[in-house]
């Protein structure tokens, strides 16, 4: 029942009390792809055709789309 009231880079995981950085969920290039699309402003249904991308992990198809 924490709350973190920092900050928190993109896609970078914290946990502990005190929050802390544990780990990025991809590397700075894959982050710096997802920043680039801007993929939360995408309408409704390309965020759906990318589902099974993103449940595979392939960014690379993601962005293509």
């Amino acid at each position: 029942r924490a709350i973190v009231t920092g900050d928190v880079p993109p896609y970078t995981i914290v946990g502990g009390i005190p929050a802390k950085a544990v780990k990025k969920r991809f590397n700075d290039d894959t982050v710096s792809k997802l920043l680039q699309t801007r993929w939360w402003d995408w309408p409704d249904e390309k965020i759906r055709a990318g589902i099974p991308y993103i449940q595979s992990g392939n960014i690379d198809e993601l962005i293509a789309i």
